[in-house]
Protein backbone atom coordinates (compact mmCIF):
# COMPACT_ATOMS: atom_id res chain seq x y z
CA UNK A 1 0.00 0.00 0.00
CA UNK A 2 3.18 2.15 0.82
CA UNK A 3 4.37 1.74 -3.08
CA UNK A 4 0.55 2.27 -4.19
CA UNK A 5 0.44 5.45 -2.26
CA UNK A 6 3.91 6.66 -3.68
CA UNK A 7 2.85 5.82 -7.39
CA UNK A 8 -0.72 7.43 -7.18
CA UNK A 9 1.43 10.97 -5.28
CA UNK A 10 4.15 10.84 -8.04
CA UNK A 11 1.61 10.81 -11.08
CA UNK A 12 0.09 13.82 -9.72
CA UNK A 13 3.45 15.84 -11.12
CA UNK A 14 2.61 14.54 -14.38
CA UNK A 15 1.14 16.78 -17.11
CA UNK A 16 -1.82 15.44 -19.17
CA UNK A 17 -0.87 15.14 -22.86
CA UNK A 18 -4.45 13.59 -24.12
CA UNK A 19 -6.53 16.64 -23.87
CA UNK A 20 -7.57 17.10 -27.46
CA UNK A 21 -8.89 14.15 -29.95
CA UNK A 22 -7.68 13.74 -33.38
CA UNK A 23 -10.36 13.38 -35.82
CA UNK A 24 -9.02 10.44 -37.54
CA UNK A 25 -10.84 10.82 -40.71
CA UNK A 26 -9.82 14.30 -41.20
CA UNK A 27 -7.29 14.29 -44.11
CA UNK A 28 -4.30 16.89 -44.92
CA UNK A 29 -4.65 19.41 -48.01
CA UNK A 30 -2.85 16.33 -50.32
CA UNK A 31 -5.21 14.32 -49.20
CA UNK A 32 -3.70 11.95 -47.21
CA UNK A 33 -5.33 10.84 -43.51
CA UNK A 34 -4.24 13.64 -40.97
CA UNK A 35 -2.57 10.78 -38.60
CA UNK A 36 0.24 10.53 -41.22
CA UNK A 37 1.44 13.55 -40.77
CA UNK A 38 0.65 14.25 -36.58
CA UNK A 39 0.38 11.73 -33.44
CA UNK A 40 -3.12 10.84 -32.91
CA UNK A 41 -4.21 11.67 -29.42
CA UNK A 42 -7.21 10.48 -28.11
CA UNK A 43 -8.70 10.47 -24.42
CA UNK A 44 -9.96 6.59 -24.90
CA UNK A 45 -7.25 5.11 -27.08
CA UNK A 46 -3.62 4.12 -27.28
CA UNK A 47 -2.69 4.79 -31.12
CA UNK A 48 0.56 3.04 -33.19
CA UNK A 49 1.16 4.36 -36.43
CA UNK A 50 3.72 2.14 -38.93
CA UNK A 51 4.04 2.58 -42.55
CA UNK A 52 6.16 0.54 -45.30
CA UNK A 53 7.03 0.51 -49.13
CA UNK A 54 8.00 -3.38 -50.58
CA UNK A 55 7.74 -5.14 -53.71
CA UNK A 56 4.03 -5.07 -53.50
CA UNK A 57 1.28 -3.91 -51.60
CA UNK A 58 0.34 -6.77 -49.98
CA UNK A 59 3.76 -6.85 -48.34
CA UNK A 60 3.71 -3.62 -47.60
CA UNK A 61 0.50 -3.78 -45.43
CA UNK A 62 1.51 -5.92 -43.45
CA UNK A 63 4.87 -4.93 -42.77
CA UNK A 64 3.39 -1.28 -42.38
CA UNK A 65 0.59 -3.57 -39.46
CA UNK A 66 3.42 -4.77 -37.62
CA UNK A 67 5.59 -1.11 -37.33
CA UNK A 68 1.95 0.33 -36.05
CA UNK A 69 2.01 -2.33 -34.00
CA UNK A 70 5.41 -2.11 -32.96
CA UNK A 71 4.86 1.34 -32.83
CA UNK A 72 2.27 0.81 -29.60
CA UNK A 73 3.75 -2.08 -27.99
CA UNK A 74 6.68 0.97 -27.24
CA UNK A 75 4.12 3.21 -26.16
CA UNK A 76 2.32 0.49 -24.19
CA UNK A 77 5.57 -0.10 -22.84
CA UNK A 78 6.43 3.17 -21.88
CA UNK A 79 3.29 3.78 -20.09
CA UNK A 80 3.62 0.75 -18.14
CA UNK A 81 6.98 1.06 -16.84
CA UNK A 82 6.13 4.84 -16.20
CA UNK A 83 3.47 3.59 -13.55
CA UNK A 84 5.58 1.33 -12.06
CA UNK A 85 8.47 3.51 -11.71
CA UNK A 86 8.29 3.78 -7.81
CA UNK A 87 8.22 -0.16 -7.49
CA UNK A 88 10.85 -0.75 -9.95
CA UNK A 89 13.20 1.55 -8.34
CA UNK A 90 12.63 -0.26 -5.19
CA UNK A 91 13.57 -3.48 -6.51
CA UNK A 92 16.96 -4.70 -7.02
CA UNK A 93 18.28 -8.54 -8.33
CA UNK A 94 16.08 -11.18 -9.22
CA UNK A 95 12.56 -9.22 -8.51
CA UNK A 96 13.78 -6.25 -10.75
CA UNK A 97 14.60 -8.73 -13.35
CA UNK A 98 11.26 -10.11 -12.97
CA UNK A 99 9.76 -6.97 -13.23
CA UNK A 100 11.29 -6.25 -16.76
CA UNK A 101 10.15 -9.67 -17.70
CA UNK A 102 6.65 -8.79 -16.71
CA UNK A 103 6.27 -5.76 -18.19
CA UNK A 104 7.24 -6.97 -21.95
CA UNK A 105 4.98 -10.08 -21.24
CA UNK A 106 2.19 -7.94 -20.35
CA UNK A 107 2.78 -5.68 -23.53
CA UNK A 108 2.82 -8.97 -25.47
CA UNK A 109 -0.22 -10.06 -23.56
CA UNK A 110 -1.85 -6.38 -24.23
CA UNK A 111 -0.95 -6.33 -28.15
CA UNK A 112 -3.69 -9.42 -28.69
CA UNK A 113 -6.67 -6.68 -28.08
CA UNK A 114 -5.52 -4.50 -30.64
CA UNK A 115 -7.68 -3.05 -33.67
CA UNK A 116 -6.54 -1.71 -36.82
CA UNK A 117 -8.28 1.08 -37.68
CA UNK A 118 -6.93 2.24 -41.13
CA UNK A 119 -5.28 1.72 -43.70
CA UNK A 120 -4.12 4.30 -46.83
CA UNK A 121 -1.95 4.05 -49.79
CA UNK A 122 0.83 7.05 -50.84
CA UNK A 123 1.30 8.09 -54.58
CA UNK A 124 4.55 6.16 -54.38
CA UNK A 125 3.02 2.94 -52.96
CA UNK A 126 3.58 3.43 -49.43
CA UNK A 127 1.33 1.98 -47.27
CA UNK A 128 0.10 3.60 -43.82
CA UNK A 129 -1.22 1.89 -40.92
CA UNK A 130 -3.10 2.79 -38.13
CA UNK A 131 -3.92 0.79 -34.83
CA UNK A 132 -5.62 1.31 -31.44
CA UNK A 133 -6.33 -0.40 -28.41
CA UNK A 134 -8.74 0.94 -25.44
CA UNK A 135 -6.69 2.61 -23.20
CA UNK A 136 -8.92 1.47 -19.91
CA UNK A 137 -8.30 -1.91 -20.92
CA UNK A 138 -4.84 -1.81 -20.20
CA UNK A 139 -5.06 -1.95 -15.74
CA UNK A 140 -7.39 -4.99 -16.71
CA UNK A 141 -4.99 -6.94 -19.05
CA UNK A 142 -1.97 -5.76 -16.78
CA UNK A 143 -3.61 -7.75 -13.72
CA UNK A 144 -4.12 -10.91 -15.82
CA UNK A 145 -0.67 -10.89 -17.60
CA UNK A 146 0.43 -10.04 -14.09
CA UNK A 147 -1.50 -13.26 -12.22
CA UNK A 148 -0.42 -15.26 -15.37
CA UNK A 149 3.55 -14.47 -14.41
CA UNK A 150 3.11 -14.98 -11.05
CA UNK A 151 1.66 -18.58 -11.70
CA UNK A 152 4.63 -19.54 -14.08
CA UNK A 153 6.56 -18.40 -11.03
CA UNK A 154 4.91 -20.94 -8.49
CA UNK A 155 5.18 -23.43 -11.31
CA UNK A 156 9.12 -22.83 -11.95
CA UNK A 157 9.17 -22.96 -7.80
CA UNK A 158 7.50 -26.32 -7.78
CA UNK A 159 9.72 -28.15 -10.57
CA UNK A 160 12.81 -26.83 -8.53
CA UNK A 161 11.70 -28.57 -5.51
CA UNK A 162 11.02 -31.67 -7.28
CA UNK A 163 14.37 -31.34 -8.67
CA UNK A 164 16.04 -31.10 -5.93
CA UNK A 165 14.45 -33.88 -4.52
CA UNK A 166 14.83 -36.56 -7.51
CA UNK A 167 18.87 -35.30 -7.02
CA UNK A 168 18.69 -35.94 -3.57
CA UNK A 169 17.23 -39.61 -4.24
CA UNK A 170 20.33 -40.14 -7.01
CA UNK A 171 22.74 -39.06 -4.46
CA UNK A 172 21.37 -41.59 -1.94
CA UNK A 173 21.67 -44.87 -4.21
CA UNK A 174 25.64 -43.67 -4.56
CA UNK A 175 28.00 -45.07 -2.74
CA UNK A 176 30.45 -43.10 -0.79
CA UNK A 177 30.51 -39.71 0.74
CA UNK A 178 27.68 -37.49 -1.17
CA UNK A 179 27.53 -34.69 2.11
CA UNK A 180 29.18 -32.25 0.02
CA UNK A 181 27.16 -32.76 -3.73
CA UNK A 182 23.53 -32.67 -1.14
CA UNK A 183 24.90 -29.61 0.33
CA UNK A 184 25.83 -27.44 -3.06
CA UNK A 185 22.25 -28.80 -4.46
CA UNK A 186 20.16 -27.52 -1.50
CA UNK A 187 22.10 -24.62 -1.31
CA UNK A 188 21.57 -23.66 -4.80
CA UNK A 189 17.69 -24.72 -5.12
CA UNK A 190 16.64 -22.62 -1.86
CA UNK A 191 18.63 -19.52 -3.19
CA UNK A 192 16.18 -20.07 -6.39
CA UNK A 193 13.52 -20.60 -3.96
CA UNK A 194 14.37 -18.00 -2.18
CA UNK A 195 14.54 -15.61 -5.42
CA UNK A 196 10.61 -16.99 -6.55
CA UNK A 197 9.49 -16.09 -3.23
CA UNK A 198 11.06 -12.65 -3.32
CA UNK A 199 9.10 -12.16 -6.46
CA UNK A 200 5.90 -13.45 -5.24
CA UNK A 201 5.67 -11.27 -2.17
CA UNK A 202 7.46 -8.01 -4.13
CA UNK A 203 4.60 -8.64 -6.96
CA UNK A 204 0.77 -7.31 -6.37
CA UNK A 205 -1.40 -7.53 -9.36
CA UNK A 206 -4.17 -5.36 -8.34
CA UNK A 207 -1.95 -2.80 -6.66
CA UNK A 208 0.13 -2.48 -10.43
CA UNK A 209 -3.39 -2.45 -12.61
CA UNK A 210 -4.72 0.28 -10.05
CA UNK A 211 -1.25 2.21 -10.10
CA UNK A 212 -1.63 1.93 -13.91
CA UNK A 213 -5.82 3.04 -14.14
CA UNK A 214 -4.59 5.89 -11.97
CA UNK A 215 -1.91 7.04 -14.41
CA UNK A 216 -4.16 6.85 -17.64
CA UNK A 217 -6.46 8.84 -15.73
CA UNK A 218 -4.01 11.41 -14.97
CA UNK A 219 -2.69 11.43 -18.68
CA UNK A 220 -6.19 12.16 -19.58
CA UNK A 221 -7.98 8.67 -20.85
CA UNK A 222 -10.82 8.33 -20.00
CA UNK A 223 -13.64 5.32 -19.49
Amino acid sequence: MKKLILILLSIILIVSCASTDTDIKAVNEDGSPIWTTEVPQSKKLFYGVGRAKLSNEANSQNSADANARADLARKLQSTINEATVNYTNDAEGSLLNAYEQLTMQVVNFTMQGVKTEQHWTAPDGTVWSLVSIEAKKVDDLYELAANDYLVQIEEKKAETDSKLNALLAELAKIEGDTSAAEAEARRVAESQIREFNGTLEGIDAKALATAIDAYTTQLGYEE
